[in-house]
């Protein structure tokens, strides 16, 4: 029933709740849109014609359909991996890729598809991917399409997705994420896919012709992003991570959602809970590359730049014209035209940003958070008059207000200013547009996060910054005081954060190595210390010690965490199943999520009572057992990188010899040259080194790390000693392997102790290698008290001593 969407949790002396409901109904002074949100659903619904018959099956089945989706994916279908061909000339694994009619059945007639949660069935019509789906069936027959393309981490980081509607092959491109594990093991790390830094800004569609090189890919660098299904990042020096950052993925990612359901959220086509991560069917064959989730609805964008969204309809949030609940995705057609590249929801508002860099607002426009400069609510998308001729890359919503980035790095907040929440100075009355953040105005932003009734974003610096209701600790300054404008977490200086999430009681940081700091309320285990207790200041997670995370999303009692190597850890208040652990316990310290073991989890996103997870559409080989999703690659295995390694330096699949340190070291003349430009220039010279049979001297580098270059060009995988790491720089920016190159720092920043900082600054400094040496320096001067009395300092020289 509706009234216990807003039940509280046990009454406890912090006061804690689990929904923003809760919270707001805890304060009295805070109403209005609390009493809107409580209203019935059947009265909602009732107002909408187009959703009339929503509830007549859906609500009848609630109680016996949770089992109905315990399911992996449909399996795929026989036909649509037609053939496979292996390639090792051009580093590419061709499929004819089929797409079968009949998994998709496209209807515009929203009013009756949302009464069941059947397989296969979207939930409205799309003329472009009506398009891309006549696109890829003309060409199923073309031994071009559907072409798996082997790159490079920072080419794969920042591809394009696939284009449509040219009629030209659609390339995908195979992410190989694994963990970085204690024996510094790196397998095509994506530290960085979501925090790009300036030298990899490379934006290119992945449509046939594009680069297969490093030199290629460094090559368009400086060039700019004028491809409608791209985030745009207009700064080239702003370094942008966003919380629900709009990063473009290759192919069709598919949906899983988990948690409560009453409203629809989950887009299973009715009203039960689920206790594991479920496979949103109504998606089948929509290309999604982003997913945010509210308080009680979700919304993803696709490929093409549209949006679906589904789940709690009041406010007019949905963006469909009625405040009707959606079980089911449906398109908002009220954006048709627009090429949106950005989406995000609150409580009860969701915003999207277009290719252009205008913002759409919509649902409850109470405290003035819509921007359109009164409290009116808005149920189509609703363009922000104040930000026009500005171009905003990221947004982030509350449940009062409104925050964004432009592409200067500037924040504009705007909504409720009660506990500074607009973080403008003046803790009374609403701002109604958005106004610039003056204690920010000499700041870069390039990060932003918001949840309930705070802030908190990052600076090109490394500074972070919260303001807003500092209850239980939130805002991490060591007090439980409001702060009215944006104010410096001084525990966190120096820790190199990347990415800042917001939840309902407490907050979290990721730093640029992986770690994990959390503060706030902690009643439901939510900071995942192994206690239920509140932290005022940020503090390490030290349970996922070893385990390097990429992404952090904050709901209102529990935390999600996503790991390098697409893994899922979640923990905080299990109820409704929203952990997705199979069952509603609390754990007070991260738990893997078993269901999606097997499965390479590229994005996750919470808010209230339901987590979301976006995943690519492979499963790790098993003999064929699990069934897949539609759209399924057949993944790169074990044993096909086992495979490669071992001909490394293997004379008898060789066609070209090195002689390093006076002994030869085979290769392949084709690996070589379709993974580094530097081998493909001197292989098409018409040089000596270019001639068959010729013995080519390798005079400056050492056989242990040619031989891991060779293997990392063959399997995109190397493992790193610290030993080698300043050698192996070197070596990776002479033959412009940049990702390699990136590697060596990170690894150097994970592994630099105490103990070997004065070394390898002695080591970097003698070898010329600068930007390690940097990263030394750093290290030394701010642990200068411990290495000054230690054996180490005794290895640098005094000249680098005295610098």
């Amino acid at each position: 029933s509706p009234s216990t969407h807003h039940t509280l949790e046990s009454a406890t002396m912090s006061g804690q709740g689990s929904s923003p409901d809760d919270e707001i109904r805890s304060n009295s002074t805070r109403g209005g849109e609390s009493m809107r949100e409580s209203s019935s659903r059947n009265g909602s619904s009732s107002s909408n014609s187009n959703s009339a018959n929503n509830n007549n099956s859906a609500s009848s089945s609630s109680s016996s359909a949770a089992h109905l989706h315990h399911h992996h994916p449909p399996s795929h279908p026989t036909n649509n991996l037609h053939a496979i061909q292996h390639s090792m000339m051009n580093n590419n694994i061709n499929y004819d890729n089929h797409v079968v009619a009949g998994d998709v059945s496209m209807n515009d007639n929203s009013a009756n598809n949302h009464n069941h949660g059947s397989a296969g069935i979207s939930s409205s019509g799309s003329s472009r991917s009506t398009a891309r789906f006549a696109a890829a069936n003309a060409g199923a027959g073309d031994a071009n399409n559907g072409r798996l393309m082997m790159m490079q981490p920072q080419q794969q980081n920042q591809q394009g997705v696939t284009s449509t509607g040219s009629g030209s092959s659609q390339d995908v491109i195979m992410h190989n994420n694994a963990s970085i594990h204690n024996d510094l093991h790196y397998n095509n790390p994506n530290n960085n896919l979501y925090h790009r830094q300036p030298q990899q800004q490379q934006y290119y569609s992945s449509s046939a012709g594009a680069p297969s090189s490093q030199a290629a890919a460094s090559s368009m660098s400086t060039s700019h992003n004028t491809h409608h299904n791209l985030l745009t990042d207009i700064n080239p020096n702003n370094t942008h991570y966003s919380q629900y950052s709009s990063i473009t993925y290759p192919g069709e990612l598919t949906v899983y959602s988990w948690g409560r359901g009453e409203d629809g959220q989950l887009g299973i086509g009715d009203t039960s809970d689920q206790d594991e991560p479920t496979y949103v069917d109504a998606l089948r064959g929509v290309g999604v590359k982003q997913i945010a989730c509210g308080s009680g609805h979700t919304v993803v964008l696709t490929g093409e730049g549209e949006v679906y969204t589904w789940g709690r309809g009041d406010d007019g949030r949905l963006g469909h014209g009625d405040n009707g609940w959606k079980y089911v995705p449906r398109l908002t057609h009220s954006l048709t035209g627009q090429i949106i590249t950005h989406v995000t929801c609150g409580s009860y508002h969701t915003a999207a940003v277009s290719s252009n860099g205008d913002l759409y607002t919509w649902g409850g426009g109470m405290y003035g958070k819509l921007g359109h400069g009164s409290e009116s609510g808005h149920s189509t998308p609703r363009r922000v008059e104040a930000l026009v001729g500005l171009s905003v890359i990221d947004i982030a919503c509350g449940s009062r207000h409104t925050a964004v980035v432009t592409n200067k790095g500037c924040l504009y907040t705007w909504g409720d200013k009660e506990n500074g929440v607009a973080g403008h100075g003046d803790p009374e009355g609403h701002q109604y547009t958005p106004k610039l953040l003056e204690r920010l105005s000499g700041k870069k932003v390039v990060q932003l996060s918001a949840c309930g009734f705070h802030t908190g974003c990052l600076t090109d610096q490394g500074e972070c910054f919260t303001w807003g209701e500092g209850k239980f600790g939130r805002l991490g300054h060591g007090a439980e005081r409001n702060c009215h404008s944006p104010r410096l977490i001084e525990t966190l200086l120096g820790k190199r954060p990347k990415q800042i999430a917001c939840g309902g009681f407490h907050s979290a940081v990721v730093t640029e190595d992986g770690k994990m700091y959390t503060f706030g309320g902690g009643e439901h285990g939510q900071l995942g210390h192994g206690d239920k207790v509140n932290k005022v200041k940020p503090t390490l997670v030290q349970a996922l010690d070893g385990i390097v995370l990429q992404q952090i999303t904050c709901g209102w009692s529990h935390s999600v965490a996503l790991t390098t190597n697409g893994e899922v850890f979640t923990w905080g208040n299990g109820d409704h199943g929203k952990l997705g652990h199979g069952n509603g316990k609390k754990v007070s310290t991260p738990q893997l999520v078993e269901r999606l073991v097997g499965h390479l989890v590229v994005r996750v996103a919470s808010y209230n009572e339901h987590t979301a997870a976006l995943v690519e559409p492979q499963s790790i080989a098993d003999g064929g057992s699990r069934r897949r999703a539609p759209g399924t690659m057949v993944p790169v295995s074990a044993c096909y990188l086992h495979d490669m390694k071992e001909m490394v330096n293997d004379e008898e699949y060789s066609d070209v010899t090195f002689i390093v340190e006076g002994q030869p070291i085979y290769a392949l003349r084709a690996v070589l040259a379709k993974r580094c430009e530097h081998f493909a220039a001197m292989f098409r010279s018409g040089m000596r080194e270019s001639e068959a049979g010729v013995e080519i001297p390798i005079p400056t580098i050492s056989r242990a790390v040619f031989l891991l270059i060779l293997e990392y060009l063959y399997t995109d995988s190397v493992k790193i000693d610290l030993d080698h790491a300043v050698e192996l720089y070197i070596a990776s920016d002479l033959y412009q392997i940049s990702s390699l190159r990136d590697m060596c720092c990170v690894i150097v920043r994970r592994s630099i102790g105490a103990e070997n900082a004065t070394y390898l600054l002695q080591g970097a400094h003698e070898a010329h290698c600068h930007v390690i040496k940097e990263i030394a320096m750093e290290y030394i001067v701010a642990n200068f008290d411990v290495i000054s009395k230690g054996e180490g300092i005794k290895a640098v020289s005094h000249g680098l001593l005295l610098e």
